[in-house]
This record gives structure tokens, sequence and C-alpha cells, in this order.
């Protein structure tokens, strides 16, 4: 992932905004890429994903060419996957590939250099649905069945639960809303068997949330 990250941005132009991060461009999104591994392993976790957090991130890429950010995303991965599991967060690898296939696909739409493999979708779908099933059970909400025809069902809540409302769609549209990359109307527009509401009301895992505007990716 982080190989096929390297070739776009050092293929495409790096001042393209990214209209999925808005005030980014896709320098500053390979910067808070870079700066995540370096704050996992020196440690850096208060306020882990927050404005405050990501912005100074960004802001250490400022004076530095993109060769020179790529290649401390470099060093910082190998450190990276030689740390032990954090005690209250967990893998650190995991918590790295999900927002960086995330940040993947936002580079892609931004250069439009197609999508990110179906693969490496459905493997950031299993820790996106396991998050969102957590905060969906915490608010009591209803079952919900996200079915995406492309792939497989997730259940979010009691399985063959008789009220369970069912949401229809590709799994990368689930991949991206998840990640806070579509907007509620983008959402209703999913093949609901019931009220959207609830789930929209509620809302995604910290730090998601639904889009302000559509994004298209």
């Amino acid at each position: 992932m982080r190989a096929r990250v390297t070739v776009l941005v050092l293929e495409g132009d790096p001042e393209v905004p990214v209209p999925a991060c808005p005030g980014w461009r896709v320098r500053d999104v390979v910067g808070h890429l870079a700066g995540l591994c370096e704050d996992w392993v020196d440690h850096r976790l208060d306020g882990y994903a927050s404005k405050r957090w990501t912005d100074a991130q960004v802001s250490r890429a400022y004076d530095e060419t993109l060769e020179q950010v790529l290649e401390r995303w470099r060093r910082a991965a190998e450190r990276l996957a030689q740390l032990e599991d954090d005690p209250v967060m967990g893998p650190p690898t995991r918590w790295a590939f999900g927002d960086a296939i995330t940040h993947e696909a936002d580079i892609r739409g931004a250069l439009h250099t197609g999508r990110v493999p179906f693969d490496d979708v459905l493997l950031s779908l299993k820790g996106s649905v396991a998050r969102w099933r957590d905060t969906l059970r915490d608010a009591s909400a209803p079952t919900l069945l996200l079915r995406a025809p492309d792939a497989r069902d997730w259940w979010l809540g009691a399985r063959d639960d008789p009220m369970t409302i069912v949401a229809e769609a590709p799994s990368y549209e689930f991949f991206r809303a998840l990640s806070g990359r579509r907007s509620p109307s983008q959402v209703r527009k999913w093949k609901w068997s019931g009220n959207p509401d609830p789930f929209l009301d509620i809302g995604l895992p910290y730090p998601f949330h639904w889009a302000d505007v559509d994004v298209l990716d």
C-alpha cells in the first residue's frame, strides 16, 4: 500500500487539492501519513486523530520536499512494524493501515487514478464495520444488515433479528462511508429496507463523521 501511494504521488501533482480532506493537498496527506507513523513510534498519541494532532503532522512537512516526506514515512513505517500492541488501542499497524487505505482512496480521487484494490477495501471494512457495530450497540440502535452484492453481508446487531433494517450498496460505498467520505444524502441513496435516520443520527466512531458535502471518488 505504501509503495502504491509513493508511485501515485510521484507520478501525479502533489499540489492538487484533495476534496475528501478539505484544506489539504496531496503532499499534505502524505505528510499526515508520515507523521502518524512517527507519532506512534515516538509515543505522541495524546489527542489521537484530533485536528491539533493531524495539523502538527502536516506542518512538519511544510519545508521538505515530497521525496523527503516519503522517506520519513518509509523509515517510520519500518519502525512501526516492530512495535508491540498498545494496551489500550491494540496493534499500531492496524490503525496505520486503516488510515493509509482511507487516504490512498482520497489521493486516488484527487488524482483520478482509479480505486483502491478490492482486497484492501474488504480488509479495511473488517475493522470499520467492527467499530461501527460497537457504536451502534452502545446507542441501542436497531439491528442493521449491511449487504454488499459484490462482497458479503455484515451483521451489526442480533443476527437474524426479524426487525433488522437492510442497507444494500457496493462494498466500496460502505468503505468510504465508514471513514467519513460520504454525506447523509449519499448514504440515503443506498437501497434501504427501512428508515436510515436512526443510523445517520448516531453517526460514526471517533474521529469520523458524515461528510458535509457529497464526496465523489
